[in-house]
């Protein structure tokens, strides 16, 4: 589900293996996204990445402005929909920071959700109902470098059976015949109202 980073990181692979005379010592990304799916399965997402200088600086003179990298992004990743994309860089900090949503993040298998989130390398840190926290670690850029990422995906309330296994994450919800009976009462009440008002009169 790290689609922006993994997009960015294989920006990065053109200028890195040009700039041979660079002396490499590490490069290192802290990752963090978080994602609230809502019950259609379109999902609100933050991500933030803290980079080492050097590889920060690396993405600045590659890309200096952000409306690039936005650019490239959604011209390259015509298999998901993105909607008001906003991406800033953070130079105090050595970050790039940002948010979206994305339409169909998650899809209906009819028993069930799924959405994928990362890779066979990511686990399941912690879960608290239904919000799960997850962990990457893996080399990035050929072994020069490593990626440390928290993923913070909060499903929909209703979420059940919640699973997660080699990157896809599975959950139920309850269908509608399963709503809340004061909703279903105030349903009914709305249709005996309307019936009331539709009535024909008698003279």
């Amino acid at each position: 589900m790290r689609w922006l980073l993994v997009f960015l990181l294989l920006l990065l692979i053109v200028p890195l293996a040009v700039a041979q005379d660079v002396k490499i010592v590490e490069y290192k990304i802290d990752g963090t996204m978080k994602m609230v799916v809502d019950e259609a399965g379109n999902a609100r997402v933050e991500e933030a990445w803290k980079f080492t200088p050097n590889l920060y600086l690396q993405m600045k003179q590659s890309y200096p402005t952000t409306y690039m990298l936005k650019r490239e992004f959604e011209n390259k990743r015509t298999d998901a929909q993105y909607e008001g994309m906003k991406i800033e860089w953070d130079d105090t900090n050595n970050r790039i920071t940002s948010t979206y949503t994305m339409l169909g993040a998650a899809i209906n298998g009819g028993s069930h959700w799924e959405i994928r989130i990362g890779d066979k390398d990511t686990t399941l840190s912690a879960q608290n109902g239904n919000t799960l926290v997850l962990t990457t670690v893996e080399p990035i850029l050929g072994g020069q470098g490593r990626l440390v990422e928290t993923i913070t995906l909060v499903l929909p309330k209703g979420a059940k059976n919640i699973k997660f296994e080699d990157g896809i994450v599975k959950y139920e919800l309850p269908s509608g015949s399963e709503r809340n009976p004061v909703y279903l009462g105030l349903v009914a009440l709305s249709l005996v109202g309307l019936a009331i008002l539709n009535f024909p009169k008698r003279g």
